[in-house]
């Protein structure tokens, strides 16, 4: 009787079944370094305003993988050239590429670890004697290097591959668009996934769109304009977000000045507050951490940190001056704002929030940022020329020119309406 190969399939939302084969890719997935990606909620703290946006990393991972995999058997199947080693780059970097996420992802990036993102942490993950970087590097010598490249911006192999993997047409947006619209219980972000990919070419190494699949491109994009207003930029979530980076900020405050005592804080955490995680500690926090924290420090002895933590955890969160984000807001009188907080008894450095949302993780489509962060999407034109997507789609050329930056204010319920006075006035 013959062996079977061993296979794992994974029944997912989005994609029914992901089913995994080449046993590097198994071993992957097995390893702590991915496994812990389950316990990193994809959306943030986007669950208390869109109460089934519970999904994880890992699962978000495994459905980049599996759309990186279509596409690399289409363009196989239609005459483009990737050898073996090049296709196992693109489907290692679609499904590490998260892999150095912390806890609630995008909302406490930048203040756990000031001065490295997630994509720092994914890159050290890859190098580093992790069990991810062994699997790699037992594949073959110079995969995780090869991987970290693609992930970093460095890679010198075709140009496609990375494209794939980061870019303004590429499967991580493919599949998280799909994917939080499913979880938030939003139609927005739905768009023919099959359609588009079998519209997608190589040309000159770079990922093309055929002329035909202009269309599939607009529901593409169209789908992220509106999760980016509807859902990733949401004011209760941006709310949410605001109040747990706050609360991290009293307690390093608190650290700092030594009225935060190590018995008050989760072990896991210490590293964290201390301002030195080596890599182990870093992967050693996900967002059970962060929320024990936040239960603990309901009952400090500290007000400020009692309040914030108790906020995040009761739902209690800062309300936004502004009913629907203006693109401005007069700063010179936040002043005056600051002021009516101090009368009021909170301390303004951590219940006046400006929240601008032109960072945010999420971005919308921008033609003009050509060579200053992501590639223009390219669709070929009735003469087989690659043209950037806006001459030739009225619609995305209108959708271009509206609004791409977004800010509101936080503060206390009990004072927002005196403080909407005094900016609006």
């Amino acid at each position: 009787m013959a062996a079977y190969e061993r296979e794992q399939s994974y029944r997912d939302p989005v994609h029914d079944f992901i089913t995994l084969r080449q046993p590097l890719f198994l071993e992957l997935v097995d390893t702590p370094e991915f496994q812990r990606l389950r316990r990193i909620r994809q959306l943030g703290a986007s669950y208390g305003t869109y109460h089934g946006a519970e999904h994880s990393r890992f699962g978000h991972s495994l459905g980049a993988l599996w759309i990186m995999t279509k596409i690399l058997d289409r363009f196989r199947n239609i005459g483009v050239v990737v050898d073996d080693l090049m296709v196992t780059v693109a489907r290692a970097a679609a499904l590490l590429h998260d892999i150095g996420h912390g806890p609630f992802s995008h909302a406490l990036e930048g203040l756990l670890t000031p001065g490295l993102t997630h994509e720092d942490w994914t890159i050290r993950i890859l190098l580093e004697p992790t069990a991810v970087h062994r699997a790699l590097a037992k594949e073959h010598p110079q995969l995780p290097e090869l991987v970290a490249s693609v992930i970093s911006g460095d890679f010198t192999g075709p140009v496609f591959i990375s494209d794939l993997v980061s870019s303004q047409l590429d499967v991580d947006r493919m599949d998280y668009l799909l994917r939080d619209s499913l979880y938030t219980g939003v139609t927005y972000g739905q768009f023919d996934l099959q359609r588009l990919i079998n519209t997608l070419l190589v040309e000159g190494e770079q990922v093309v769109s055929t002329a035909k699949g202009i269309g599939a491109v607009e529901e593409y994009l169209l789908a992220r304009y509106f999760m980016y207003w509807q859902v990733y930029l949401h004011k209760t979530t941006r709310s949410q977000e605001v109040v747990l980076a706050r609360m991290w900020q009293r307690a390093v405050d608190l650290w700092k000045d030594g009225r935060l005592r190590e018995g008050n804080v989760p072990p896991t955490l210490l590293p964290l507050l201390q301002g030195r995680p080596g890599l182990g500690e870093y992967l050693a926090v996900d967002d059970h951490d962060v929320i024990y924290a936040a239960k603990v420090w309901a009952g400090a002895s500290d007000w400020i940190l009692a309040d914030l933590a108790r906020r995040f955890l009761e739902r209690r969160l800062f309300k936004p001056v502004y009913k629907v984000h203006p693109t401005s807001i007069p700063r010179e009188r936040l002043s005056e704002v600051a002021a009516l907080l101090v009368e009021e008894g909170w301390p303004p450095e951590y219940y006046l929030a400006v929240d601008d949302v032109s960072g945010a993780a999420y971005d919308l489509y921008e033609p003009e940022l050509t060579g200053k962060r992501k590639k223009p999407i390219l669709v070929l034109d009735e003469m087989g020329r690659p043209q950037e997507i806006t001459r030739l789609s009225p619609t995305m050329r209108a959708l271009s020119m509206g609004p791409k930056v977004a800010v509101n204010i936080y503060v206390p319920e009990t004072v927002v309406e005196r403080a909407r006075k005094l900016l609006m006035a």
